[in-house]
C-alpha cells in the first residue's frame, strides 16, 4: 500500500533531525492506509467500506474542501467504529496524532507569543511506534468480519482437530496480524461460546480448545479477558450454564480462581448431586482429561457413585466411547482400588464394568495389578458376574510380559465359576 511509502519519507526526516515533518509523515502514513483499506473492503462488499468510498470519490471529483476536511477528521473514529480495525486505545493514540500532526502543520493554531511545537525525537518515535502497531501492520480486515469468519471456521469439517494445528492457524489467521481490538474480541467470543448450554457438546468444546490455545499465544490479554466475561455472566448462570462452565472453561487453566466465591459452591454442589450417567455420557466430563483443579477432585470423588450397581443404566454408549482414546491416567487406579474393596458380587461387577470400559488404556503393569486384585477379592473371583467382566477383558488388555504372568495365574488357580453355582 501507498503508506509504506510515507513511512519511509517519515523515517527518512526523523533521521534528519526534522521532527515536524516526521510526524506530518506519519500522519500521511495513517491517513493513506486507512483510505486504502477503505477501497479495499468497499471492493469486498463491505457496506459502511463502501458508505465511506463513495462519499470520499464524490467530495473529490466535486473539489468540496470542507467535506474533504471533515472526512479527514473522521478517519479514525470510522477506522474505529465503523470498520472495526482498531480499537478504542488504538483509536485515542492515533487522535493525538492527528492533534500534534495540526500543531506542527498549522502554526495558527499556536497561542499567540508562544514558540512554534517542537515535537520530540521520543514524541515521533512513539506516534511511529503506535502507528506501525496499531494499523500500518495490520491487512484490511474489519474485528467484524473476522468474527465471522471465525463462527463460519468453526462449524466447518476442516476445522483443525489437532491442537498443534489448531494453534498455527489462529497465530496465522488471527493473532499475528490481528488488531488487539480483534484479538480481544476474538478470545471474549470464544470464552461466551463456551458457556451457551443450548449449543451442542461438541461446538462447546471446540471453543474450548481454542479458547486454551489462545491462552497458550496471548496468556495475560487472554486471562484478562476471561476474566471480564465471568465478571459478567457467572452469577446469571442457571444450572445447565454452570455445567456448560464444567465442560467447557474449567478445562482452561486459571478459570476457577477468576469465579466468585458463590459459583465455586454452586458448582460444587451440582457436581455432587448430578446423575452419575449424565457425568459420564451426557456431560462426557471422563472423557479424556478431567478438568484443571478443583473441579478433577470433585468428579474423582464420584468415581464411588458412577460404580454403583445400575448407575450407568440406560447409557446409550459404549463406555470406551464415554471415556475416550485417552482416558485421565488416574482413573484407572482410583477404579482398581474401588475393586478391591468391593463388598459385594454386584458391586465387583459393576466397578469392572467401567474398567472394561478403560482396558484400551491399560498399561501392562496397570492390567496385572488389577488382575491381581480381582483374585485376592472373593465377591470377584467368586462370582459369575465378576468372571464374566475380567474375561471380557483378555483380548482388548494389554498383552505384555506382566499380564501375561498375571493371566496364567488367573487361570491357574481354580476353573472359572459355572453359570449359576455362584451369583
Amino acid at each position: 500500500m501507498t503508506s509504506r511509502r510515507y513511512v519511509e519519507e517519515a523515517v527518512a526526516a526523523y533521521g534528519a533531525g526534522a521532527y515536524r515533518a516526521a510526524l506530518i509523515s506519519i500522519w500521511i502514513a495513517v491517513a493513506a492506509d486507512i483510505i486504502d483499506k477503505i477501497r479495499v473492503l468497499a471492493d469486498q462488499g463491505e457496506g459502511n467500506a463502501v458508505r465511506l468510498r463513495d462519499a470520499l470519490d464524490k467530495a473529490s471529483a466535486d473539489n468540496q474542501v470542507g467535506a474533504l476536511q471533515k472526512f479527514e477528521k473522521e478517519l479514525v473514529d470510522n477506522a474505529h467504529k465503523s470498520l472495526e480495525l482498531i480499537g478504542a486505545r488504538e483509536a485515542v493514540e492515533l487522535d493525538r496524532l492527528y492533534l500534534d500532526r495540526h500543531l506542527c502543520a498549522h502554526p495558527a493554531f499556536i497561542p499567540g507569543g508562544e514558540e512554534l511545537f517542537a515535537p520530540s525525537p521520543e514524541l515521533v518515535r512513539a506516534h511511529l511506534a503506535t502507528a506501525v502497531d496499531a494499523l500500518l501492520s495490520h491487512p484490511p480486515v474489519t474485528g467484524r468480519k473476522a468474527l465471522e469468519r471465525f463462527g463460519l471456521e468453526i462449524d466447518s469439517e476442516s476445522f483443525p482437530e489437532d491442537d498443534e494445528r489448531l494453534n498455527d492457524h489462529l497465530r496465522a489467521s488471527y493473532m499475528d496480524h490481528g488488531t488487539k481490538a480483534l484479538q480481544e474480541n476474538l478470545v471474549k467470543v470464544v470464552c461466551k461460546e463456551t458457556l451457551k448450554a443450548d449449543q451442542p457438546l461438541k461446538r462447546r468444546w471446540r471453543h474450548t480448545r481454542t479458547a486454551r490455545q489462545l491462552q497458550k499465544i496471548a496468556p495475560t490479554m487472554f486471562d484478562e479477558q476471561l476474566r471480564s466475561v465471568l465478571g459478567s455472566a457467572q452469577n446469571q448462570l442457571t444450572d445447565e450454564g454452570l455445567m456448560a462452565l464444567a465442560t467447557g472453561l474449567c478445562y482452561v487453566p486459571g478459570t476457577w480462581d477468576a469465579l466468585h466465591s458463590g459459583t465455586r459452591g454452586r458448582l460444587e454442589e451440582l457436581l455432587r448431586v448430578v446423575k452419575a450417567v449424565e457425568l459420564v455420557e451426557k456431560h462426557l466430563l471422563f472423557h479424556g482429561p478431567l478438568p484443571f483443579a478443583p473441579v478433577d477432585t470433585m468428579l474423582l470423588a464420584r468415581l464411588e457413585d458412577i460404580v454403583q450397581p445400575g448407575a450407568l443404566r440406560g447409557a446409550a454408549n459404549l463406555l470406551g466411547e464415554n471415556f475416550g482414546k485417552k482416558p485421565d491416567p488416574r482413573l484407572i487406579p482410583s477404579l482398581t482400588d474401588l475393586a478391591a474393596d468391593a463388598h459385594s458380587y454386584e458391586g465387583g461387577a459393576a466397578v469392572l464394568q467401567v474398567l472394561n470400559g478403560l482396558v484400551h488404556a491399560m498399561t501392562d503393569q496397570q492390567m496385572a495389578t488389577l488382575l491381581l486384585v480381582c483374585e485376592a477379592n472373593g465377591q470377584i473371583r467368586g462370582s459369575v458376574l465378576g468372571n464374566r467382566q475380567v474375561n471380557a477383558m483378555r483380548w482388548n488388555s494389554p498383552q505384555g510380559e506382566k499380564s501375561k504372568a498375571a493371566w496364567a495365574i488367573w487361570d491357574a488357580r481354580g476353573e472359572t465359576v459355572r453359570e449359576g453355582t455362584t451369583a
